[in-house]
This record gives structure tokens, sequence and C-alpha cells, in this order.
């Protein structure tokens, strides 16, 4: 597993890889982007936007939750939508992740998933988006801050199919602190009761019977539980998840096709 790091002027990656019984789970949701030079990438080249937003304070480890906190409270908005060639897709943030939805709000008013994309399609797995290796991305992530959000785990929020979730890096991160920027939508497949009889017994979980029968209907990635902190879901545009889905992409599942994006808040 990898994650960026960002400086002003300089940028590393360090890499690590945590692993999971069930082999699905060994495309873990990345944290970090392919630097290689993207042709496609470099032609469509986003602007930078121009707009005068209200000035705020780097976001550091030591004033994240202060500040998540007093900015939910001023800013309660749970629905964003995601805009990129293939669609639209709404996102309905959780209320009882307070601090993710507090910063997926905060970086969609600063613009900053604007700069970014759908930097890693993986078939059946994930859709994940958030990142860019273009220089105006890193400089903004840069200007908003480095830090990490605190996990908000819980029973009730899981990895069903259309789930959204944020992305983390595995070393040095014992508590499971979610990467600010870059999140994903889950995909999966369908799960038998025997093999959630199993995975319970293994990974020590107790779903409901309503979780069990949306992992036997609909599916998901079960094996996430408690390892990525799910912040919302999908309430319209999944098909448009299942058409990017199915992009060609490189060895490093980075689309061979640019898919940027756009965010917005709707309310």
């Amino acid at each position: 597993m990898r994650f960026l790091f960002i400086g002003v002027l300089v940028l590393s990656i360090l890499s690590c890889r945590d692993s999971v019984s069930e082999k699905e789970a060994d495309n873990e949701p990345s944290t970090s982007v392919n630097r290689e030079t993207k042709t496609a990438l470099t032609a469509t080249k986003k602007k930078k936007k121009t707009a005068k937003k209200k000035s705020y304070p780097k976001i550091t480890n030591q004033n994240v939750v202060s500040f998540l906190t007093k900015y939910g409270e001023n800013n309660k908005e749970t629905v964003i939508r995601l805009t990129c060639k293939f669609g639209d897709i709404d996102i309905k943030l959780y209320t009882n992740t307070p601090l993710h939805r507090a910063d997926m709000i905060y970086l969609t008013k600063q613009g900053y998933f604007d700069l970014t994309q759908f930097y890693r399609v993986s078939s059946n797995f994930v859709d994940q988006a958030g990142n860019s290796d273009e220089w105006d991305c890193q400089e903004k992530r840069a200007e908003i801050g480095g830090y990490t959000i605190p996990s908000e785990f819980n029973t009730v929020n899981i990895h069903t199919y259309g789930s959204v979730a944020m992305a983390r890096r595995y070393d040095k991160n014992p508590t499971k602190r979610s990467s600010p920027f870059e999140f994903y939508i889950s995909l999966g497949r369908t799960y038998t009761p025997v093999e959630i009889r199993a995975h319970e017994r293994e990974f020590d979980t107790d779903y409901s019977d309503q979780q069990k029968e949306l992992y036997a209907t609909i599916g998901g990635l079960p094996y996430l539980d408690q390892q990525h902190t799910v912040i919302g879901e999908v309430i319209k545009g999944m098909e448009v998840a299942r058409a990017l889905n199915k992009v060609k992409v490189d060895g490093r599942e980075w689309p061979l096709t640019e898919i940027g994006i756009t965010m917005s808040v709707i309310r």
C-alpha cells in the first residue's frame, strides 16, 4: 500500500501492503497515484479556480478534530454531487461520521476535488478518486495542509455495494486514520450465508440479519469493514460508477484515458 506525502516542492512516496485473508483483498484501496508522465493528463490539465474563497488555517493532525468539528457545526450539508464524463453520481454523507462528513464538504467547497480524477479503477472492486499527479492538485493539498482523520468506525456503516469510504495508509497507522483527500466507491460481489459466517468468525464481526441480507443480495466488500471508514453511500448514479469501472487501465489500474471529476454540494 502506498501513501503520498506532499511538500511544497518535493513529493516522496512510501509503500507497504497489509495482508488480509480473503484473496480479493489483495486489491486494497490505494492512497497513492502513479507519478509517471501521462500524456492524456498533460493534454487536459485543469485550470485552477480563480474565485476568491474564505481563508482558513492549514489543517494538521493537532488541529484537525477541532477544525472539522467547528466547520461541521456551521456547514451541515449531507449530499454532494460528483460529475465526470460518464455522468453524475450523488453521494449522501453519513452524520454518524461527523469529521469525515465535514472534511468532504470542506474540500468540495474549497474546490480541491475539481483538480482531481479517478486515478484507480479496479474491476468489480472499487472506483477510487480524489488525487492526481498534476502539480496544481499537489499544490492545493499543500495549501490545505498535511493531515489525516481519526477513524470513525461503527457497526452500522458497512461496505455494501455503492458505499463510499476513505482510503488510508497501512504502515505506521495503528489507529487506521483516513486520508482526507482520497475516497472510493465500493462494488464487489455477493456473499453466501456460509461465507458471511466464516467472515464473522475470522474477523470477530457480528452482522445484523439486515446486513447479511444486503451482502447476500447486492453484495459489497465485507473484508474492508472496520479497516476503512465508510462515510456515505451513492444515492443516485451507480450506473455511472459501473460504466467507468469498465474502462481500460494500465498495470497500476490507472485509466488509460483521464477521468477528471468536479464536485459540488447539493444540500
